[in-house]
C-alpha cells in the first residue's frame, strides 16, 4: 500500500514515568517544544595504497540520543526533575512561636511562606508589634520591619506566630541519576490529528535551567540521553525507542 504521509505540524503531550517508584505516566503538563538529536562518533580509514589519500571507508556509531524538551507548567514535579530534587507536599498548618531577631528594614525570615493572621510579639513580653506602624506583610506573605517603628538598630528578640499556605517544597540536589520512562501522544495537524507516539524507553535527564523573571511566560528546558533497556530483548526490537505512527 502507498504510503501517503508527507507534512507534520506537531501538537501533543509529554508523560513521563520515574523508574524508581513507578506509579504510571503522568502528564508533565504544557510544552513548547520536544526534539531529539543523535549524536555520532565517526570513524574513518585513510587509503594508504595510493599518493594523494583519499578515504578508504568509514563507519559512523551512535554516542548518544539526545532528547530536548520545554516544560511551560512549573509544576512541583518538574522543579523537582529540573534541580535534581524531592518535591513533598506541605500541608496547611499555624505556627504559635516561632522566634526571630528583627531590625529595621529587615525581612523576617518565616520557615513558611504565604503567612497570614500575623502576630509579632517581643519575647521579653511586651505589647504586639502594630501591624503598618512597625512592619508591613509583603506580597509573598512575609513581614518585612519598618524603619522608625517600634524596633530600633539593636535588634528586637521576638515570637512570630501566623497562618501558613499549603505548598509544595522541593529540596534540590538530593536526587541525582533518577531515570524515567518517556512517552509522547503526538497530534500531525496536517494529517487532521492522525497520532504519532513515541516512547523511550529509558532516560536520564540533566538538570534544567529555568527562567524566574522576564517579559514573557517562562519555561524549564530539559535535555535527557536515552539509554539502553536491558529488559526489551528480540529480533528487530530496539533498546531504545520506538515510533508508531498511525496511518
Amino acid at each position: 500500500m502507498a504510503d501517503l504521509r508527507g507534512a507534520y505540524l506537531g501538537t501533543g503531550k509529554l508523560y513521563l514515568e520515574d523508574l524508581d517508584n513507578p506509579k504510571g505516566l503522568i502528564h508533565i503538563g504544557n510544552c513548547n517544544s520536544f526534539s531529539y538529536e543523535a549524536t555520532t562518533q565517526e570513524i574513518e580509514e585513510q587509503d594508504y595504497t595510493s599518493p594523494g589519500g583519499g578515504l578508504d571507508a568509514s563507519v559512523l556509531r551512535i554516542q548518544a540520543l539526545n532528547i530536548n524538551y520545554n516544560a511551560r507548567h512549573f509544576k512541583a514535579e518538574n522543579i523537582a526533575r529540573a534541580v535534581y530534587g524531592i518535591n513533598t507536599d506541605v500541608a496547611a498548618g499555624t505556627v504559635t512561636e516561632e522566634a526571630h531577631t528583627v531590625f529595621p528594614g529587615a525581612l523576617v525570615d518565616l520557615k513558611y511562606p504565604g503567612a497570614a493572621a500575623v502576630v509579632i510579639t517581643p519575647a521579653a513580653g511586651g505589647a504586639a508589634l502594630v501591624l503598618d506602624t512597625d512592619y508591613i506583610i509583603n506580597a509573598a506573605g512575609y513581614p518585612e520591619i519598618l524603619e522608625g517603628g517600634a524596633v530600633t538598630g539593636a535588634g528586637l528578640a521576638v515570637k512570630v506566630a501566623y497562618t501558613y499556605s499549603a505548598h509544595a517544597s522541593v529540596q534540590a540536589l538530593v536526587a541525582s541519576g533518577k531515570r524515567f520512562r518517556l512517552k509522547f501522544l503526538g497530534l500531525n495537524e496536517v494529517r487532521s490529528g492522525k497520532p504519532m507516539v513515541i516512547e523511550v524507553f529509558r532516560v536520564n535527564h540533566s538538570p534544567a535551567s529555568m527562567s524566574l523573571i522576564g517579559d514573557e511566560f517562562q519555561g524549564m528546558e530539559f535535555t535527557a540521553k536515552a539509554e539502553k533497556d536491558q529488559t526489551k530483548q528480540g529480533t528487530g526490537l530496539s533498546q531504545y525507542m520506538i515510533i508508531q505512527d498511525v496511518a
